[in-house]
């Protein structure tokens, strides 16, 4: 009985000595918090929260088909638990505060979690009359829209109106933007529609169109009628995009060392479509170990296309491919960790360039069944349009608009969702008009 009372008492003391030491107590665990920095890459920055270099390699191995680390940014969070032996146990990254994708140890193996916030979508309708002096960019920026929002609407107006050439005071414009918010702090912005008038440009709109497949490579702004409006698009040899792994420099997810990589490593299950991203001739269709399953094509311009590890090729060496052609499916073939599409581009010179820099072929017009789903978009935009601008004019506060329920074939989030509690224009006529639902 003394005995076990002197054994309780003993570990009492350790804890409190642990704790004015600044040590957690026994089976306590550790817990490191940062942030990217300026300058940083991402295994510096994993190095901020205490993970080295071989840990970093399985951490970023266990994300890379989730997280898109090429779009790594200053102020990015990083989170990693460690217990009292120094072993790490969980990590977190998150590049808004709603969300963040987190990987657990279990059995020996990493476990991949996605933690979400509730958060709402807020639809704004932005209107205004080109100034003397100004430019949209900046009417635009001062209705505390991002940088990387206004740069998408004036992208998609780009294709159609020459500013520097035709835009003049007066010309009218208009975009449709909705914002999905997390504690009034906006994480996520699309822009569904945009509009310019003018007497030397004539009347111009895009339409914001969103596929069913998450990342496709088909999201973009578009005509009526379905032409794409990317100035300078290339197609992509998969239906969705998601960069694994970028170009240049790296540590190679096998072994460890840091070379060059002369291509884009894009996430694909095994048996995935692989497209030509343009027509051509088929100059290599082989095998090595290293490549595994491996097609290049050349093509008019004289650059190169390179995809490699597939799982099967379906064109031979001499062949001639159309633009878009099926060639070939997604595999793990050659020294990988996962299935995958390593995509590289050499140009007509023969050095290697980042694909994703391309500039040659345009992105396609919508037909069939993407066609009859941009239509629906257009026709649910349209009403919403109509319904904030009847607002506006009637000076009421609208709590529910039903016309957002007429078509609701595509995956957008639920339209009920983007309306808000409140309404608010701008009477200042000389300043752009914001109607905020």
């Amino acid at each position: 009985m003394i005995r076990d009372m002197l054994k309780i008492m003993i570990a009492f003391i350790l804890i409190c000595l642990n704790s004015w030491a600044g040590f957690p107590p026994p089976n306590q665990e550790i817990v490191n918090t940062g942030m990217v920095k300026r300058g940083q890459g991402l295994y510096q920055a994993l190095k901020n929260v205490g993970i080295g270099n071989d840990q970093a390699l399985a951490i970023i191995n266990a994300l890379r088909d989730e997280v898109e680390f090429s779009k790594l940014k200053v102020g990015d969070r990083l989170k990693a638990w460690f217990n009292q032996q120094g072993e790490l146990k969980k990590f977190s990254f998150a590049q808004n505060p709603a969300e963040s994708h987190a990987v657990t140890r279990m059995d020996g193996k990493w476990v991949y979690s996605f933690i979400q916030g509730k958060t709402h979508w807020h639809t704004r309708l932005i209107e205004g009359e080109l100034k003397a002096g100004a430019t949209l960019q900046g009417q635009l920026l001062s209705q505390d829209l991002s940088a990387k929002t206004v740069n998408e609407i004036i992208s998609a107006l780009m294709c159609k109106v020459n500013f520097r050439m035709n835009a003049r005071n007066g010309d009218q414009f208009a975009a449709l933007v909705q914002q999905r918010k997390f504690q009034d702090e906006v994480i996520e912005s699309k822009v569904l529609y945009t509009f310019y008038q003018g007497r030397r440009t004539g009347r111009h709109e895009t339409f914001q169109y969103i596929d069913d497949e998450k990342g496709s490579t088909y999201n973009s702004h578009y005509t009526e009628d379905g032409q794409a409006l990317v100035r300078s698009g290339l197609r992509y040899p998969l239906s969705s995009l998601h960069v694994r792994s970028g170009y240049g420099m790296r540590r190679h997810p096998v072994t460890g060392r840091r070379t060059m990589h002369r291509g884009v490593d894009l996430r694909g299950s095994r048996g995935k479509a692989v497209h030509a991203v343009a027509a051509g001739k088929v100059v290599e269709s082989t095998y090595n170990k290293f490549a595994g399953n491996k097609i290049a094509i050349r093509h008019r311009d004289g650059s190169t296309s390179y995809y490699m590890h597939l799982h099967k090729r379906r064109v031979s060496k001499g062949a001639w491919v159309r633009s878009y052609q099926v060639i070939g499916t997604v595999g793990a073939t050659g020294r990988v960790t996962g299935p995958h599409l390593h995509f590289g581009f050499r140009k007509p010179s023969g050095r290697w360039m980042n694909p994703l820099n391309k500039r040659m072929i345009a992105t396609p017009k919508l037909k069939g069944e993407r066609l009859a789903k941009l239509k629906d978009q257009i026709q649910v935009i349209k009403h919403l349009l109509s319904d904030m601008k009847l607002s506006q004019e009637s000076h009421y506060l609208l709590a529910r608009i039903p016309n957002l329920e007429r078509v609701q074939r595509f995956s957008w989030p639920r339209l009920k969702d983007l309306i808000g509690d409140d309404l608010s224009f701008n009477a200042d006529q000389s300043q752009p008009k914001d109607y905020s639902l």
